[in-house]
């Protein structure tokens, strides 16, 4: 097993940050010199915008497997520019964008912001030329500590010598064709995030402070955030004359706080990474499309239609779910709990399953109660910090989404505040993309009938207003470069679900899912009667249903051929999101030789792995 690195290199964050979700051109082959059809770029909604991030510019950039994934070559960019002025896209100012927030203006049709990060030189030497060339204008995002001297940052992401100065960028924005926006002075960097020193983007983490062995409050951490924002602007306003318009977050890290904390640094706009094509007069973060692999101009327009169409339709991606409990990595010892660690990643490697469901409390003594939880929080004892090292891991080392799930019980059982709990995990767990409630019992009554009583409507009013908080209080401190999804767990008990559709139709929102649970060997007559209610959903309520199969211990052949066989009808079914719900490490090999095939993300079999043959190592 490939030991786990306990600290990840700041200009690698963006990449894995976003490896599950990222937009990056070069991924989709387009015949070269053929279009798709222009249909797609209709699709852009008035006011909407693409924007696109480039980094650093080479003449000597490898076709593929350069050593600088962010590179793009002089010539592709060349071509790329061409074709912008061929295709009649409109490459927009910063100040197009607030002025359209501001309703003053509308921006044109087919826009485009070009944007270029962290201050390499090749802006000036080689970007600027193309700029005066084309007359397009462009985005510099400048992390001013690095111009100023902060060479281990710099050097570690383009060298020694490879940044512009300030004279440079004074000649490119007295030009009118380029315009500078902070990156922050010094916030390009990870920060210790947990016990086990993982770093995590300075911008939205809490930073954890090994010697005295807590976190950093939220007064401690608002205030490092607005200094160094404000610190940021005023070197910029300062060298180059300017009023900085926004802060172009590093590694797109940002959350609605840290959006309200550059608003009291004086910045008015903010922008992260995603897969969302913007609208100027609709969001407050803005996102952007972050180019990576040295595409062609085919590739580049390939993915700006995805950008503008499946991309920004999370709902409809496909899922493999794999919910573990986080009480099976509790060790007392550091290097026993990395090899716990290890083995959870390595089953999952294996088996090609995209999103991991995090139980994140405990019930010590099985009376049914809570006890603690695997986060710092201020209403349950912490059992073991556990979460953030867990998520950070299985985001950054093996591309899955991850999950917290968290019971409804604590609060209507227990008396605690589930939003203030769910605020105290997601401001301390940046990586967190989705919220898992499980409801128990209390939907019951509505799943079981299409029409609800009044003391059953009232239990699934109460449900979802703390459904809606917790999601609330999740999505303030949720990185916005995510796509955040939250989900109502039910465990089914009988075959009555003639309250399925009406409980997806009239209480689920569009970015909600419903997460079913079942055991198929032990409830066949329960997977019957769900498989007959599916046929009455529409296409988006499917795409919004999660199915996941319960284990039992000593499950014989038949069982796994019962298994192998649900699976498959949920997916004629058009059910894209299916798991397992109580995976355990000692049962990894089982599942993987029996269940590998029905629910892998694996579309190729020659990349097939067995992590149980002998001699097998994560790569």
């Amino acid at each position: 097993m490939k030991k786990l690195n306990k600290t990840l290199l700041p200009h690698a964050l963006a990449l894995s940050l976003l490896a599950p979700n990222m937009l990056h051109a070069g991924t989709v082959q387009v015949q070269a010199g053929k279009s798709p059809p222009a249909m797609y770029i209709r699709q852009l909604r008035e006011n909407q915008f693409i924007t696109l991030t480039f980094h650093d510019v080479r003449d000597d950039v490898a076709k593929q497997g350069d050593r600088d994934v962010y590179a793009i070559s002089t010539q592709n960019l060349s071509q790329f520019f061409a074709w912008i002025r061929r295709e009649g896209w409109q490459p927009i100012r910063l100040q197009d964008v607030l002025q359209a927030r501001d309703k003053q203006r509308k921006l044109p049709e087919k826009a485009l912001l070009l944007t270029f990060d962290d201050g390499a030189v090749s802006s000036y030497r080689r970007v600027f030329p193309l700029l005066k060339q084309y007359q397009f204008p462009a985005v510099f995002a400048i992390p001013t500590s690095w111009i100023n001297g902060n060479t281990k940052d710099a050097y570690e992401a383009y060298g020694a010598g490879n940044l512009m100065n300030w004279d440079q960028m004074r000649e490119m924005q007295q030009s009118g064709l380029a315009e500078f926006v902070s990156h922050s002075d010094n916030l390009h960097r990870g920060i210790l995030a947990n016990p086990q020193l993982n770093l995590e983007p300075a911008a939205i983490t809490r930073q954890y402070y090994p010697a005295e062995k807590h976190y950093e409050n939220n007064e401690e951490y608002q205030a490092r955030i607005v200094a160094d924002l404000t610190k940021s602007k005023q070197e910029l306003d300062r060298q180059l004359g300017i009023s900085t318009l926004a802060v172009f977050w590093p590694y797109g890290a940002v959350t609605p706080e840290t959006e309200a904390l550059a608003l009291q640094a004086g910045i008015p706009m903010s922008f992260s990474l995603g897969n969302v094509a913007s609208l100027a007069d609709s969001e407050t973060t803005y996102q952007r499309a972050l180019i990576i692999d040295n595409p062609t101009p085919e590739q580049i327009h390939q993915d700006m239609i995805e950008f503008i169409t499946e991309a920004r339709l999370p709902h409809k991606q496909r899922k493999s779910f794999l919910n573990f409990n986080l009480a099976e990595l509790q060790s007392s010892d550091a290097k026993e709990l990395d090899q716990k660690l290890g083995q959870l990643l390595d089953q999952v490697t294996a088996f090609k399953s995209n999103t991991l469901l995090l139980q994140t409390v405990i019930d010590s003594n099985a009376d049914g109660k809570i006890d603690a939880a695997f986060f710092p929080n201020g209403q349950l004892p912490l059992q073991q910090d556990l979460l953030n090292r867990t998520a950070w891991q299985a985001k950054t080392r093996i591309s899955n989404r991850v999950y917290a799930e968290l019971p409804l019980s604590l609060e209507l059982q227990q008396g605690l505040n589930l939003a203030e709990l769910t605020a105290d995990l997601v401001r301390n767990n940046s990586s967190i993309e989705g919220l898992m409630l499980d409801t128990g019992n209390t939907l019951d009554c509505a799943l079981s009938q299409a029409s609800w009583p009044a003391p059953c409507a009232q239990q699934v009013t109460q449900v979802m207003a703390i459904k809606e908080r917790s999601k609330a209080k999740a999505l303030y401190h949720a990185n916005i470069s995510n796509d955040y999804q939250t989900a109502l767990k039910m465990h089914l008990k009988d075959s009555s679900l003639a309250g399925l559709k009406p409980l997806m139709t009239q209480v689920l929102k569009t970015s909600d899912f419903l997460y079913l649970a079942l055991n198929p060997v032990q409830q066949p007559e329960t997977f019957k009667a769900l498989m007959k209610q599916v046929q009455t959903l529409d296409a988006g309520q499917r795409q919004r249903l999660i199915v996941s199969l319960d284990l039992i211990p000593d499950m014989n052949a038949k069982d796994w051929k019962r298994y192998k066989q649900d699976f498959q009808a949920l997916r004629i079914a058009s059910v894209q999101k299916i798991g397992i719900n109580n995976y355990r490490l000692p049962d990894g090999q089982r599942i993987q030789q029996n269940l590998y095939q029905s629910l892998s993300m694996n579309d190729s079999p020659l990349t097939y792995r067995d992590p149980y043959q002998q001699g097998w190592r994560r790569q």
